[in-house]
């Protein structure tokens, strides 16, 4: 019989984009795979990859009644499949999945926390409602990953069943975001409609209020009436993707922005980009910045954890308070304006993605399963130092 792994978040979409390739290597280790969340428009690519997914019915409102069908039906399903290891995501699946696996007497119960919603500036309500559920589960918890400092420190004052480890994040595959030709770079921006030589930043991030696009947009506006020629290019889907057009046409620079919705080329898009930027108002360790990184290119970023990780000041970026569009207009008419900045700070942020390379996530990652289940796994090591990025 193959051992038996469940990766769980809310929606698939969190599955499609950050998963995949760790899903994929335990198949390859003889697991078999399957995965739980609420069906979205990335469903497609997860059957593309044979990935098993399971429809369950979670809501991103903590308080929904849907979550109560979702904690029936996980319970149900794990006490079926009898999974060797469960990993969840996001932080309600989090919940909802670890007290299944209580029910369902699971273990071997990872949970990777993509940046707690309690952290330093944020509302008393968040603090209200997730830090004590988050205490609370990390008793059903044997490993809990934390992707940030911030949150490994806080996480690791928690009574937590196994263990609390520090990793840096999901990985990139940094050769999809290196090697364009010449000719094909010159056949995208011209089919964005971008001139030749006319400065350009990309944005690729879900539009909810938590990614703060309404800075972005009158940071381009600054821009626009100060006669700084640019081009912004936003990837991505989500809620409030209308009223971003409709505050983009108010504020007239409609013309400027180009709004490409769900893309699967966002290693060709960032490196036709001059600069990239992401103004959240919270993070956990953005892998878009990491994928910037990948491509050489200068980061404009809000100074909140998680980004503040990955830029550091006038060396590979430029932080920013979050709302200050000027401050955001500013940084950014400055790279437009000086080609050596960029291409220093470029660089810099190429040396820095080496750490952040895919096949090193997977390494940490497969040492932390394999050390889970010593009896059935191959152990090399039982822990990795802090240099290699790991820190127990």
């Amino acid at each position: 019989m193959p051992q038996k792994a469940a990766y769980v978040a809310t929606v698939s979409s969190h599955l499609t984009y950050f998963h995949i390739p760790f899903m994929k290597m335990l198949e390859q280790r003889g697991f078999e795979v399957h995965a739980y969340a609420s069906p979205d428009h990335t469903q497609v690519d997860l059957e593309k990859q044979a990935i098993d997914l399971r429809n369950i019915t979670f809501s991103r409102n903590p308080i929904s009644i849907r979550n109560l069908r979702a904690l029936a039906q996980l319970t149900r399903a794990f006490r079926k499949e009898r999974y060797d290891l469960i990993h969840v995501h996001t932080p309600v699946a989090s919940i909802i999945c670890r007290l299944a696996a209580k029910l369902a007497g699971c273990k071997n119960v990872f949970y990777t926390a993509h940046g707690f919603h309690f952290f330093k500036g944020a509302s008393w309500l968040n603090w209200l409602v997730y830090y004590p559920a988050e205490w609370l589960m990390s008793k059903w918890t044997d490993v809990l990953i934390t992707i940030n400092e911030e949150d490994h420190q806080r996480a690791s004052r928690f009574p937590i069943r196994g263990k609390v480890v520090y990793v840096p994040g999901v990985g990139v595959d940094t050769s999809r975001y290196r090697g364009m030709d010449k000719t094909r770079y010159i056949q995208l921006r011209e089919e964005l409609g971008i001139d030749k030589s006319i400065f350009t930043i990309i944005c690729v991030a879900e539009y909810i209020p938590r990614k703060n696009h309404e800075q972005l947009l009158h940071a381009i506006k600054e821009m626009n009436q100060n006669g700084i020629p640019v081009v912004c290019l936003l990837a991505g889907v989500g809620v409030n993707e209308q009223a971003m057009k409709d505050l983009a046409s108010r504020l007239g620079i409609a013309h400027v922005v180009r709004f490409l919705g769900f893309r699967r080329d966002v290693g060709e898009l960032m490196q036709i980009a001059d600069a990239a930027v992401l103004l959240s108002r919270q993070e956990g360790l953005p892998k878009m910045l990491m994928e910037a990184m990948s491509a050489g290119k200068p980061l404009v970023v809000t100074d909140v954890r998680g980004n503040r990780e990955l830029v550091t000041m006038f060396e590979n970026g430029f932080k920013v308070a979050v709302d200050d569009a000027a401050g955001t207009a500013q940084a950014l008419t400055e790279l437009s304006e000086n080609v050596n900045l960029r291409d220093r700070m470029g660089k810099s942020s190429l040396e820095k993605s080496e750490k952040l390379d895919l096949k090193h996530i997977e390494l940490l990652l497969g040492q932390l399963y394999a050390d889970a289940m010593p009896s059935r796994s191959e152990q090399t090591s039982t822990s990795i130092n802090e240099e290699e990025g790991m820190v127990l």
